[in-house]
């Protein structure tokens, strides 16, 4: 059990300091966010139409046609949500209307936190495999690679997120948890032994 501990607590360092220089010095991630033409005026807008405070707003909304709609009513609605989902602007945002207490202590601590869970899950999947040094590592990079696809790709399939993107977000999850397994699988997992 000391090795597990060691193992998962030594991964989710080595996960969150490439996390670290995956956001903050490759710059990969960034060169894919775009500003508006005029931020000052697109804030105003936003502050002015939102209607329930912080969350994620869909613009069209692809709200459901009332129920007392008649089905003409509901048919002729359900055409012009078709025709300005194709036509556009679509967006998908998540919105915060007012001020926010931004911590960075607080969330560098919350997403350590998510890496020693995350390194903790994989740590007790990985001490019931056999399995030689280099698949443990593989095998810790193939659960980097069930995240990005559960996590990026569904937002790429169903929310426009560009293909670049989550091309990206996949990439991290890959690499991240590369670095974690070749950490991880020198204290947990068993070796393949030869027998008679």
């Amino acid at each position: 059990m000391g090795k597990i501990i060691l193992g998962a607590v030594l991964t989710a360092m080595t996960v969150f300091g490439w996390e670290a220089v995956s956001w903050t010095a490759i710059g990969w991630h960034q060169n894919g966010f775009r500003a508006f033409r005029d931020e000052s005026k697109v804030a105003e807008v936003i502050k002015a139409n939102v209607t329930s405070g912080h969350g994620i707003y869909l613009l069209p909304a692809l709200g459901e046609a009332p129920k007392v709609a008649t089905a003409e009513e509901k048919k002729a609605f359900e055409a012009q949500q078709k025709g300005a989902m194709k036509d556009g602007p679509y967006v998908y945002a998540i919105v915060r209307p007012g001020k926010g207490d931004i911590s960075m202590g607080m969330n560098m601590t919350l997403s350590f936190i998510r890496c020693l869970v995350c390194s903790f899950l994989i740590a007790g999947m990985l001490s019931q495999a056999t399995l030689s040094y280099s698949a443990r590592i593989a095998f810790v990079a193939a659960a980097g690679m069930f995240a990005g696809l559960t996590a990026d790709l569904p937002m790429w399939i169903w929310f426009e997120n560009p293909g670049r993107d989550a091309g990206v977000n996949i990439a991290d999850h890959v690499i991240a948890w590369i670095i974690g397994g070749a950490v991880l699988g020198l204290f947990v997992g068993k070796d393949p032994v030869a027998e008679r």
